[in-house]
């Protein structure tokens, strides 16, 4: 089975659409076992050059957008929903172009097995102001910046590596 992106998806008794918000526990967690998502859509099937089979949804985490920017995105979200009456399909190709201050914060999370994400809820339209606040106590967008700052020193040495050992 090739693998399918699916903007809708029922499992654990929800039924998770893209553009919507959802809260959940999540077991295989790195930095957040609680996240709060929007979610763009999920992934099913064999990916056809490794062979393994994708069985996640990827959603963009409100821990990793900077504090600073998480309102006003939310607030650029809330009018597109308005405008679409609520069938809004996020996709990479229009989160690239209308949203790229939180493309560091897309994430995956594997739905099977399906442990490993409980005691999920869709957030309701009228309480998505008070569940971002509520986020601000947690912040991982300097721990990304942190990351992608020593990957680049490690590339930078490697480099300087390689021109030494060349000139030899």
């Amino acid at each position: 089975m090739a693998i399918r992106v699916q903007y809708t998806k029922r499992f654990n008794g929800v039924q998770w659409k893209s553009g919507h918000f959802y809260k959940f526990k999540y077991q295989a967690w790195e930095n957040d076992p609680e996240p709060v998502i929007l979610l763009m859509y999920s992934f099913a099937g064999i990916h056809p050059n490794t062979g393994h089979e994708w069985r996640f949804i990827q959603g963009i985490n409100f821990t990793y957008i900077p504090r600073t920017h998480r309102k006003a995105f939310v607030n650029r979200w809330m009018m597109e929903w308005e405008h679409t009456n609520g069938n809004f399909q996020l996709t990479w190709q229009r989160l690239s172009n209308d949203y790229p201050m939180v493309k560091d914060a897309v994430r995956r999370y594997f739905y099977k097995p399906s442990y490993y994400i409980t005691k999920a809820i869709e957030i309701p339209m009228e309480d998505i102001d008070s569940v971002v606040v509520g986020t601000w106590s947690k912040d991982f967008s300097k721990k990304l910046r942190t990351n992608l700052v020593q990957k680049m020193r490690r590339v930078k040495q490697n480099i300087q590596r390689l021109g030494r050992s060349s000139r030899r």
